[in-house]
């Protein structure tokens, strides 16, 4: 029997198709690799530092870079300038494009990926997150920090070299105060913050779960957007990014690796994007909100009914693809 499932973090319905559900093996994929793409005219490989806008921050061993931060070559928007917001002449708002956007360039090795890279690179990479997404979230004009990753084609990568983005925006994203709203008023019925909540029932359950350490843990959500959706959360109560210390990003950098390990294994290397959710730069110590990130696997196409509805259909049962995940 189908089933319809709600989602408390966003208030979405999804739609469990278990009539036409598919094994979660079903789901291995075969990456296309991104046209034109190769070492030789990769701006982001050694030798070519001369391609990329200044260095803005690195990470070296005997002589050699390990990760690089630079800005973004073709930047969505532009450091320079206040945000000024504005009407024109016909009441439309508008601002001007303020806002830095930067790339983590994740290794010097154009073929390396986070699942099978040595864990002392993964740290490198998160300790880089950290950093600049401190350093940013301190500037006053900026409101929101988005730190997220496409691995892929299908997940909308245009170069091929291993990278992350981070993007500082002067504006609240309705989706980030979206997500507040929901957290304050579950907070506010029920006294508990709602991703503590989550841990808590998930930890109960134990059927969704994917890994766990001390002070982190993953899992398939009960309620997805897409197949293999999966959580990351710190166990600690926490609303902002930026209050991550360097030892609990290391334990970050290890479970993402184990999650994005068992999705290379499981479903051979899917595209995949991941985000970071955090509460705004101004807001901090919200006992109602707890970053998170999720990762998104692209291994099913949104069709006329998803747009239509906003109601997401699942062709494999959470449970089921969690197991999976734990078993890869």
């Amino acid at each position: 029997m189908p089933e319809l499932r709600y989602d408390p973090m966003t208030r979405d319905w999804v739609i469990i198709a278990t009539e036409r559900a598919k094994r979660p093996e079903d789901f291995a994929s075969k990456p296309e690799p991104v046209k034109g793409d190769s070492a030789a005219n990769c701006p982001f490989c050694p030798g070519k530092e001369d391609k990329t806008p200044p260095e803005i921050y690195a990470v070296r061993k005997n002589g050699a870079w390990k990760v690089r931060v630079t800005l973004n070559a073709f930047p969505a928007l532009r450091p320079e300038g206040e945000a000024v917001r504005t009407k024109d002449v016909h009441g439309f708002i508008k601002m001007n494009g303020v806002g830095i956007h930067e790339v983590i360039i994740e290794s010097p090795d154009h073929e390396a990926v986070i699942a099978t890279m040595d864990q002392e690179q993964v740290d490198e990479i998160f300790l880089a997150y950290r950093e600049r997404y401190i350093a940013l979230a301190k500037d006053p004009r900026f409101e929101s920090v988005i730190l997220f990753k496409n691995h892929g084609r299908g997940a909308g990568t245009s170069l091929h070299h291993p990278h992350s983005q981070i993007i500082a925006v002067p504006v609240t994203p309705r989706a980030v105060r979206g997500r507040i709203e929901i957290a304050q008023s579950h907070f506010d019925q029920e006294g508990i913050c709602l991703w503590c909540d989550l841990i808590k029932k998930e930890q109960e359950a134990k059927e969704r779960l994917v890994f766990e350490t001390d002070h982190f843990i993953a899992f398939v959500l009960y309620a997805p957007r897409m197949p293999f959706e999966t959580m990351i959360l710190p166990k600690f109560h926490s609303s902002n990014f930026e209050e991550i210390t360097s030892e609990q990003c290391k334990e970050l950098a290890l479970i993402m690796k184990a999650v994005i390990g068992k999705l290379y294994k499981a479903i051979n290397n899917p595209d995949f994007n991941y985000a970071v959710y955090s509460a705004p730069c101004r807001e901090k110590n919200l006992e109602y909100f707890h970053w998170n990130i999720k990762i998104f696997p692209r291994i099913t196409n949104v069709a006329g009914f998803e747009v239509g509805s906003g109601i997401s259909i699942i062709p494999v049962v959470p449970e089921a693809a969690a197991k999976y995940l734990r078993d890869a």
